[in-house]
C-alpha cells in the first residue's frame, strides 16, 4: 500500500496511527511501536517507501478515552475521567501524575525507535480527540493540578511529549504536530487557543504543524438530541460549522473547508504549515500561491488514486480518479475490515496488483453489458490487461445510475467521478456502443469469448395497493427532473437513496416527510457521514 503511493509521486507519506503504548490502541490490528520487537516489521515500511523515491513519517497516536477496553483489555485512561459519546459503556479513569509521565516517556521512546527503523520523521497526533488534545481541550480536561485549568497547563502534556521526542530521537529529527485548530464542542479548543498553542509548540522544537479540526464528539451532541426528539431542528442550521467539526467531511460539505484554519496558524508561526481536507489541485495551487500554507496533505484522494501527485506533476489533473468523499474507507477501517475504496478496487489489495500488467497469453474478445460504474470499471480493467473489449449501453449516454446520482448540487464529487470514468473509458481503446440493447444474437454475431453482465440494480417498488399510481414516482426519475406536483411529498424509505431524494426535493421547495419501518435513517452509512446527511 505505501510503496504503491510512493511510486505515485508523493513527496512525503504520513502513516496511519501507530500506538506508542498498548493502553492507547483504538482499533484491533493497529500497528504498534511499543517495544523493540515491532521494529523489524516496521522497518519494512521505510525501505519500501524509499525505494519509490518518497519520504516516510510515522504518526504516533494514543487514544486515551477512545482506547476501548474491548481492544486493550484495560479500562481507558483520560485526563479527567471524561469519556466519549461514541463509547458510552467505556468509562475512563483519570490518569495519575505517574501515568502521565510514563505516557510522555513512551512517546519519546517510540520516536527513538522510529528513527532507528529508518523513518524520516514522526508526527505527534494531537488532533481528532487523541490524548494530547484530550489534555489541551477544556471539553475533556477538568483537572485542577499542573496539567489542567489554564491553557498553558492544559498544553503541558503535549509540550512535554514534544520535549521527550526531541530528547530521545534527536533535535535534528523532524517532528510534525497534528493540531485540531477548532473542536466545535462545549468548552472545546478555539482557533485563538490553537494559534497560541502552535507558537508554544514551535518554541519547543516542532518542525511543522499539520492543521486539521474536530474531535470524535464534534456535533454529535446536537445530532443525538435531534434524533432523540429532545431538540427540534426547526430554525437551526445543523450543517453550520459541520465543515470545521469533523476531519473527514463527506460530499455534503464544501471542499477545502479547513484551509482557513491552516491560514490562521500560518500567520503566527514560522515553521511550515500543512493544510488538509478535500483540497482539489486548483485549491491547492491557490492556497500555496497565497502563502496560506506550505504543504498540501492529501488523504482520501490518495486512496482513490495513488498516482494523484504524478498526474498533477505532468499537467493531467483531468485523469485523476476522483474521491467521492463517501467515507467508505474510514467506515471499513473503523469496522476493522482494512482499507478499501468505493472507486479504487485495488485499494487494500496492492499486494495482488502491484506489479505492472503484462499482455495476456490468449487475447480475448470481451463484451461488457451495461455502462454504469461496474461496467465501466470492468471495461477499463479488461482493456488494461490487453483484451479486445466492446462496451454496450442501452441508453444513449454512459454512466448508468451514476448519471442520476450526480445530478443534485450536493453530489458534485460524484459528478467529477462520473466524468473521469467516462473520459477514461473513451480513451482506453474499447469499442463503445450506446443506444444498443444486447440480445443473444448480438453476442453470437460478435463472436465474444467472454460476456460480463453489469446491468446494475433496479429500484424497489413495494407490492402494496396504490404503488402503481401515477403519483408514485421512481427516485431516479425524480432526480432526472420529474419533480412531483404539489407541495407535500412523502418519501418511502429512509435509506441513503431516500435521504438524498428527500434533500433534493427539499431544495426544490417541497415539504418532505420520510417514512421507514426502521427506527433510524441511513443505517448502513458510517456515522461520520450519516450525521452530516
Amino acid at each position: 500500500y505505501y510503496a504503491r503511493r510512493a511510486n505515485g509521486g508523493v513527496g512525503l507519506i504520513i502513516t496511519e496511527v501507530c500506538c506508542p503504548d498498548p493502553l492507547g490502541r483504538v482499533i484491533p490490528g493497529e500497528i504498534e511501536i511499543t517495544n523493540m520487537s515491532f521494529m523489524p516489521g516496521l522497518s519494512r515500511i521505510p525501505h519500501a517507501v524509499h525505494s519509490g523515491g518518497a519520504k516516510i513519517c510515522l504518526q504516533l497516536a494514543h487514544g486515551g478515552c477512545f482506547a476501548s477496553e474491548a481492544v486493550t483489555g484495560h479500562q481507558p485512561l483520560s485526563p479527567s475521567g471524561v469519556g466519549t459519546m461514541q463509547l458510552p459503556d467505556d468509562i475512563p479513569r483519570e490518569m495519575t501524575i505517574e501515568e502521565i509521565k510514563d505516557s510522555i516517556e513512551k512517546f519519546g521512546r517510540a520516536a527513538e525507535r522510529a528513527r532507528l527503523c529508518g523513518f524520516d520523521a514522526v508526527e505527534l497526533h494531537g488532533a481528532h480527540g487523541y490524548l494530547p488534545l484530550q489534555f489541551l481541550s477544556g471539553y475533556t480536561n477538568r483537572r485542577t493540578d499542573e496539567y489542567g485549568g489554564s491553557l498553558r497547563n492544559r498544553a503541558r502534556f503535549a509540550l512535554e511529549c514534544i520535549r521527550a521526542i526531541k530528547k530521545y530521537a534527536g533535535r535534528d529529527f523532524p517532528l510534525i504536530y497534528r493540531l485540531s485548530a477548532e473542536e466545535d464542542v462545549p468548552n472545546g479548543l478555539t482557533v485563538e487557543e490553537a494559534c497560541t498553542f502552535a507558537k508554544w509548540a514551535e518554541e519547543e522544537g516542532v518542525d511543522a504543524i499539520h492543521v486539521s479540526a474536530g474531535t470524535w464528539d464534534s456535533r454529535l451532541e446536537t445530532y443525538f438530541k435531534v434524533m432523540e426528539g429532545k431538540e427540534s431542528p426547526e430554525g437551526k442550521n445543523l450543517s453550520k460549522g459541520v465543515a470545521t467539526s469533523m476531519w473527514v467531511p463527506p460530499n455534503y460539505t464544501p471542499r477545502g473547508s479547513l484551509a482557513h484554519l491552516a491560514a490562521a496558524v500560518k500567520k503566527v508561526v514560522n515553521v511550515p504549515v500543512i493544510a488538509v481536507c478535500g483540497i482539489t489541485p486548483e485549491m491547492g495551487n491557490e492556497i500555496l500561491k497565497k502563502k496560506e500554507a506550505d504543504f498540501i496533505a492529501i488523504g482520501r484522494q490518495i486512496i482513490a488514486d495513488p498516482d494523484y501527485a504524478a498526474k498533477i506533476a505532468i499537467g493531467e489533473p483531468e485523469t485523476i480518479r476522483r474521491c467521492l468523499r463517501c467515507n467508505e474507507c474510514l467506515g471499513e477501517v473503523m469496522r476493522s475490515c482494512g482499507i478499501s475504496c468505493a472507486v479504487n478496487p485495488e485499494a487494500g489489495k496492492e499486494y495482488e496488483s502491484f506489479t505492472r500488467v503484462t499482455p495476456p497469453t490468449n487475447k480475448k474478445k470481451v463484451a461488457v453489458i451495461g455502462a454504469g460504474p461496474a461496467g465501466m470499471q470492468a471495461t477499463l480493467t479488461a482493456a488494461e490487461r490487453g483484451h479486445e473489449v466492446t462496451l454496450f449501453e442501452k441508453n444513449d449516454r454512459l454512466g448508468g445510475a451514476l448519471y442520476y446520482v450526480s445530478i443534485p448540487d450536493f453530489k458534485l464529487d460524484y459528478r467529477d467521478y462520473t466524468n473521469y470514468m467516462i473520459n477514461a473509458v473513451q480513451k482506453c481503446g474499447a469499442t463503445i456502443k450506446t443506444g444498443t440493447e444486447v440480445t443473444v444474437d448480438t453476442i453470437k454475431n460478435g463472436d465474444f469469448d467472454v460476456v460480463i453482465v453489469a446491468t446494475g440494480a433496479s429500484t424497489f417498488r413495494p407490492n402494496i395497493k396504490g404503488a402503481d399510481d401515477p403519483a408514485v414516482l421512481d427516485p431516479l426519475d425524480v432526480l432526472d427532473g420529474k419533480i412531483p406536483e404539489g407541495k407535500d411529498i412523502i418519501v418511502c424509505g429512509a435509506g441513503l437513496v431516500g435521504c438524498e431524494v428527500a434533500m433534493f426535493l427539499a431544495e426544490e421547495g417541497k415539504n418532505v416527510i420520510m417514512l421507514d419501518l426502521l427506527p433510524d435513517v441511513a443505517p448502513d452509512m458510517p456515522i461520520y457521514t450519516k450525521w452530516v446527511l
